[in-house]
């Protein structure tokens, strides 16, 4: 059984959409404001730059390599089975926390109208014994959805994503015309007595509001089209239209609820600086707002779309993150049993595994921002191989010519993976130094298996991995705020562009000669498979 061809461009694009607008749109406007307050509007044009030179590479790569899971397909092409690994490994585990996060937001939302679904714990704010069961059967409905075939899947997305698209836009509209408060433009994100602010200025806080403060969590919500690419029709056509446009759309969705949220804010509740801003009661920051003016319908309103965004959102990531770890199963990164499909072309079990998996996280899930801060740092490092490989492959599949491609490849892919170490960077010491430990253990313990059972697994070609997380760490802990060189933030922008330049030519050139025979049996079969 292979996986079926069901989804249209509408459909696709509007996954893209689900993918991008979930909890997010509850809670980054928030953390965003928080951190870096009036800047945090160009902190989100700053994010959706970084995103669409991303997107733009990884429009070619889903246009060519049209397979479901195809973030794992496409490192092992370029560069073998330790780089798909790697690759492979370091998006699955970002999507299999997506779902969880997103049901820990929804509750945590609706808390303050069910307080039995959440208890405190030494000032934390966890799942009760009835939240947690509420989160598991949630799950598990999602899980049915999902096996029960992408046409399905397609239908309760489509539906749920136009309320997604309308409700946002409306809550933003009302608070703006109702609030502005066009003088809170002018407030400073942390007041002259308060001592931080000695040692903060505008361009660290937009970044920090790009990485840490869940904007770019928000935004790389374009990588779905990619992951799905083997059920959809016309993928050469359909991928890079489906990532431009749910990019787009979510972006200017985003910048508008930013602008909303920014005027909303009571005043009196920035008399210490935006830092200070505390809106977490009252079912969250955008209801606290709307219960202050007296807007008891926008509450309720609020509540529900607590419930469906994020929901939807989970029941997506789902699926991806079967996809992933299909595509790793069939090309043996996984175990084989993995890359199974059922009678509906659905990779039945590791839908399943991404449930009990999801579910586990569940027990150990912190606050939405810590959670946030990683998921984009593990997103980031696997977005990084999108240059390497785009670069790798137009040498090794030189014939290749009947799909989207960008101008351009050398300069935009290299600009692409300076903005991704940007970014990866401004995500945070602690997100940074876990993801790379969560994705280097897993890889060494690969690479061990492998070599104990004598099995090849391209070495060589895979160490650019290891010379770019080591520098990306050691750069982190001598240069970046805090750290013995400390740097200014231009010359700090200046040492990570210089690591990007570096390790991208020396990545692109260690690439095998020709692409790996562990993928190309599943390159043709997609190939064959649409014409």
């Amino acid at each position: 059984m292979e996986l079926r061809r069901d989804l249209s461009l509408t459909s696709l694009t509007l996954t893209v959409v689900t993918g991008t607008i979930g909890s997010g749109w509850l809670f980054a406007s928030y953390y965003a404001a928080r951190t870096a307050g009036p800047a945090s509007l160009p902190a989100w044009l700053l994010g959706g730059l970084i995103s669409f030179m991303l997107a733009l590479v990884f429009a070619e790569l889903g246009s060519l390599i049209n397979s479901s899971g195809a973030l794992a397909q496409i490192p092992l092409l370029s560069h073998g089975r330790l780089s798909g690994f790697i690759g492979g490994w370091s998006i699955w585990i970002s999507y299999l926390c997506v779902p969880t996060i997103e049901l820990l937001a929804m509750l945590d939302y609706l808390d303050s109208s069910l307080p039995w679904l959440t208890q405190d714990r030494n000032g934390t704010q966890i799942l009760s014994g009835g939240g947690l069961a509420v989160a598991i059967v949630l799950m598990v409905f999602f899980t049915w959805i999902n096996l029960n075939g992408v046409k399905g899947l397609a239908r309760w997305i489509d539906n749920l994503t136009i309320w997604k698209l309308i409700v946002p836009l409306l809550v933003a509209s009302v608070l703006m015309l109702l609030s502005q408060h066009w003088g809170n433009l002018s407030i400073p994100v942390r007041i002259a007595s308060d001592p931080s602010a000695i040692n903060a200025g505008s361009g660290t806080e937009l970044v920090n509001a790009v990485g840490s403060g869940g904007i770019l969590f928000c935004l790389l919500g374009f990588r779905t089209a990619v992951d799905l690419a083997g059920e959809t029709r016309n993928p050469q056509r359909n991928v890079p239209l489906a990532m431009g446009l749910g990019l787009g759309i979510s972006l200017l969705i985003y910048l508008v609820l930013q602008w909303s949220f920014l005027v909303s804010v009571p005043p009196e509740a920035l008399q210490k600086g935006w830092s200070q801003l505390s809106l977490g009661q009252h079912g969250g920051p955008l209801a606290a707002i709307a219960l202050g003016l007296g807007l008891g319908w926008m509450v309720v309103l609020l509540l529900i779309d607590a419930a469906l965004s994020p929901s939807t959102t989970a029941m997506a990531y789902l699926g991806v993150s079967a996809r992933v770890s299909w595509m790793m199963g069939r090309c043996k990164l996984l175990p084989k049993s993995l890359g199974q499909v059922n009678r509906h072309g659905v990779p039945d079990v590791a839908v399943v595994s991404s449930l009990v998996l999801g579910c586990a996280l569940f027990l150990i899930g912190p606050g939405w921002q810590q959670v946030v801060a990683f998921l984009t740092a593990a997103q980031m490092i696997a977005l990084a191989m999108g240059p390497a490989s785009l670069l790798a492959l137009r040498q090794q599949l030189p014939q290749e010519r009947g799909h989207f491609r960008i101008p351009y490849p050398t300069a935009l892919s290299a600009l692409a993976f300076v903005m991704a170490t940007w970014a990866t960077n401004w995500c945070g010491r602690t997100a940074l130094e876990g993801a790379v430990l969560a994705i280097g253990i897993p890889s060494l313990l690969f690479a061990l298996h492998n070599w104990r059972k004598r099995q090849p697994i391209e070495t060589k070609e895979g160490l650019w991995w290891g010379l770019y997380l080591g520098l990306l760490v050691l750069d982190m802990e001598l240069f970046s705020q805090g750290q013995p060189l400390e740097l200014s933030n231009l010359s700090h922008l200046a040492v990570l562009a210089g690591i990007a330049l570096l390790v991208l030519p020396i990545a692109v050139n260690s690439a095998l000669p020709e692409v790996s025979p562990h993928a190309l049996t599943h390159l043709k079969t997609d190939q064959q498979h649409l014409g």
